[in-house]
């Protein structure tokens, strides 16, 4: 199974585990060695209540830290925990920054200038203009992409990130990269 696979299951079994602790009686965090909280040592049950419900009120924050913390005692959270800190920046939904290096900039400037030609104020049917627009677009965006980005310095961040060095390009920054490049890659085709 692929990483990226194995990270999508476990982010759907997250929010379904959330969803049942808050719209069923089912109690994860019941103190009576059943729920998960019977995995925790003792030092962590203790902020969850007598009646074996995690405190109102809890935030995404503690939610999160709540999964690190079991994420020592179970294989599940374990790997929940490894996504929300490498992927999600240690955030999740994943956190994002647009303040990017210097080489990535054109990226952003590129789909400022050609987002708002994505849509059309008004449908086509006929293929012919259809293509003739799709061509004209095509052709804009890799005149863009081929005056204004150096591949080269792209490469060497991208290979930083590749090899973890997430101190020249930061995780948070990597996100928005790459939404960025996703909706490039969207519109292209």
């Amino acid at each position: 199974m692929s990483v990226i696979a194995e990270y999508l299951i476990l982010s759907i079994l997250c929010s379904f585990v959330l969803a049942l602790t808050r719209l069923s009686s089912w109690r994860p965090w019941s103190g009576n060695g059943s729920g998960l909280l019977g995995l925790l040592p003792v030092a962590l049950k203790s902020r969850f209540h007598q009646d074996g419900k995690a405190p109102s009120g809890d935030s995404n924050e503690d939610n999160i830290k709540d999964i690190m913390a079991l994420a020592e005692y179970h294989e599940t959270a374990a790997r929940l925990a490894d996504l929300i800190r490498k992927d999600g920046a240690g955030a999740w939904p994943p956190r994002v920054n647009l303040t990017w290096p210097a080489a990535l900039k054109p990226y952003m400037d590129i789909y400022h200038e050609m987002a708002p030609l994505l849509p059309a104020d008004t449908v086509s049917l006929d293929d012919e203009v259809n293509m003739k627009r799709i061509d004209h677009f095509r052709s804009r965006f890799s005149k863009l992409l081929s005056e204004q980005v150096n591949l080269l310095e792209v490469t060497r961040l991208l290979e930083a990130a590749d090899a973890g060095r997430w101190d020249v390009f930061p995780r948070d920054a990597y996100n928005a990269f790459y939404c960025c490049i996703a909706w490039c890659r969207h519109a292209y085709r």
